[in-house]
């Protein structure tokens, strides 16, 4: 285990905090995310550790990466499954719409993977990139709000690397989460989304500026868009999904965990250069526009 920060910071090694569950964690591969010829940091843990930091709770990770590869994310302890790989991804964009290539893929991620006192984390976020978590790891939770990210079990490439959705079932992972979050750009087929919310006690379809519907106790619920200064869409997902984990956890109730959830995507922003998360007291004055 190492803690991924500044030199000033504790290792998990040596911090004995750093054996305790953190508040919120997060499973799945970090990412390098190829602009031109830059690599930044990303995937669905990065975005969503960052999310958690700003609202104020401890986090962790728990990843496959080469161990070089690994940025820095102040604070955050991770557990490393070393790779000889890190996941890589090539994204471009053509009239508002992602055009993805993956170019490497880390190692998977098993329930053995998990340590056992950050199974108590109150919060889990589980967001495969590359369809690395075995469904397994959704069922160690007993005690957690557990969302999903369920982009990462939806992709499959092709031998140039190119990305297009696949068929995914979901009936070994949907039952055991607490709720599930998908964009609607990543399938295909609409009777998915119908299938993936008879089985998950909340889905949630993203719909960019449009939005967001969830799904619970058999009815649909329309998600109200708040305006966004975006200049890089990738992630605004992922902190929907940490940033609904939070909300949930506190309130209980999925439409106003959702609209926090929204707020929160909407005042993030990323870029090349830049990356913002929103703390509470930004996300509350925005909810207030809208009450």
């Amino acid at each position: 285990m190492t803690m991924i920060g500044t030199p000033s910071e504790p290792s998990a090694s040596s911090a004995p905090s750093a054996v305790k569950p953190p508040a919120f964690l997060a499973i799945g591969h970090v990412a390098r995310d190829l602009v031109g010829d830059r690599a930044v940091p990303g995937g669905a843990v990065t975005y969503a550790t960052h999310t958690a930091r700003a609202l104020g709770l401890t986090a962790a990770i728990v990843t496959s990466t080469r161990p070089d590869d690994l940025g820095p994310m102040p604070g955050v302890a991770a557990h490393v499954v070393p790779s000889e790989a890190t996941t890589t991804f090539r994204n471009t964009y053509r009239d508002g719409r992602r055009i993805q290539t993956i170019e490497a893929v880390a190692g998977p991620i098993g329930p053995d993977d998990v340590p056992a006192a950050w199974r108590a984390a109150p919060h889990v976020l589980i967001g495969p990139l590359a369809g690395e978590i075995d469904p397994a790891v959704a069922r160690l939770f007993p005690g957690s709000v557990v969302v999903a990210a369920l982009q990462g079990w939806l992709r499959q490439w092709d031998s140039a690397g190119i990305v297009t959705p696949k068929p995914w079932d979901g009936s070994d992972v949907l039952p055991h989460v607490d709720a599930a979050v998908v964009s609607a750009e990543d399938t295909r087929d609409p009777s998915a989304i119908d299938r993936w919310a008879s089985l998950a006690p909340i889905l949630i379809v993203t719909l960019g500026d449009r939005g967001a519907r969830l799904h619970t106790s058999g009815a649909w619920h329309d998600i109200p868009p708040f305006p966004a200064c975006e200049i890089d869409p990738t992630g605004a997902g992922d902190v929907f999904a940490a940033a609904y984990a939070v909300s949930f956890r506190e309130t209980r109730d999925p439409l106003q965990a959702a609209r926090f959830a929204s707020a929160a995507a909407s005042l993030s922003v990323q870029g090349p250069t830049t990356s913002k998360i929103p703390t509470r007291p930004q996300i509350h004055r925005l909810l207030a526009t809208q009450q």
